[in-house]
Parts: C-alpha cells; structure tokens; sequence
C-alpha cells in the first residue's frame, strides 16, 4: 500500500516537472515572438520613405572629418539631413540590440542586409568614434557596432565603400 508520503513526493515531482514543461514552452514562445515582431517592426519600414531615407544617408559621402561632416550634415546646418541620419543609425543600432538579446543572426541578415550594415558603420565610424568622446557616452551606437563586427565575421568577401547602388 502507497502511504501518503509517498503520493505527496510524487505529485511534488510531478508538479516541478509540469513546470518545468511550461516555463520552457514560455520560453520558446518568447522567443517566436520576438522573432515575429522583428519581423513585423522590419517590415514597416519597407516603405518609399524609409528607401529613400537610408539611400539620402547612404549618399552622405563627401566629406572629409568630423568638422566637414557637421557643416555640411550636422544639426545647426542641416536639421533635415542630421533627422534622417539619426533615424537610420537608430534603426540599425535597434538591429543590433536584437542581436545582444539574443536573436538568431540568420533573421537579422535576412532582414536587414550585412552589406547594408557594413557600409553604415564604416562610413560613419569616425562620426560615431567623434560623438562618443564629445557626450562622454563610449556606448553610444555599441549595438550597431556589435552587429558591424557579427556581420564582417560572417561575411567577410563584403567589402566596403561599394556604390550605394549596389548593395
């Protein structure tokens, strides 16, 4: 005969088990939609605007320094270029805050292109590498600059300072 010790530690186990079970399933939940709303956020942006948004920042390459880059794009000079720019720069560095949580680096590059991403950093990190030391924030953009480093490990045949148009 079973006493009630006995039923008492099996339904204990039973119960860690269970939830065990569904804190996984929790999880992976979690994480689907994640994905789906990464998804969702991505596609939004496919809009004319957003294209014509990022190939006008894509477009920003003449000039020499940091100085050159605020005359002719900064905020006192140009409210409408410096607007455009920090609105793409924030949606690759939220990319990247995806990719530091987590995300598989597969769905980040199908959505946004590691050509696209390269280009963006290594045209604007010296204005990054600037704005850091100016605001005291050497965090700033680290997210981007994260998924530039998973990008250039993954896909190292991508080189650089290629025309906009080809990417």
């Amino acid at each position: 005969m079973v006493d009630a010790q006995t039923i008492s530690i099996v339904f204990a186990g039973l119960s860690i088990a269970a939830s065990i079970v569904y804190y996984a399933n929790v999880l992976r939940n979690a994480d689907k939609a994640r994905h789906r709303e990464l998804i969702f956020q991505k596609y939004q942006s496919y809009s004319l605007e957003y294209t014509r948004t990022i190939s006008e920042v894509m477009l920003m390459r003449d000039w020499k320094d940091y100085e050159e880059f605020e005359e002719k794009y900064g905020r006192e000079s140009n409210l409408d270029a410096t607007a455009k720019w920090l609105y793409i720069m924030r949606i690759y560095n939220l990319a990247g805050l995806y990719l530091k949580e987590g995300t598989d680096p597969n769905l980040i590059f199908e959505l946004y292109p590691a050509s696209a991403v390269i280009n963006l950093w290594e045209l604007f990190e010296p204005i990054i590498k600037v704005r850091r030391e100016q605001s005291n924030e050497p965090q700033r953009y680290e997210p981007l600059e994260l998924l530039y480093k998973e990008a250039k490990s993954r896909y190292p045949e991508i080189h650089p300072n290629r025309s906009w148009s080809e990417i």
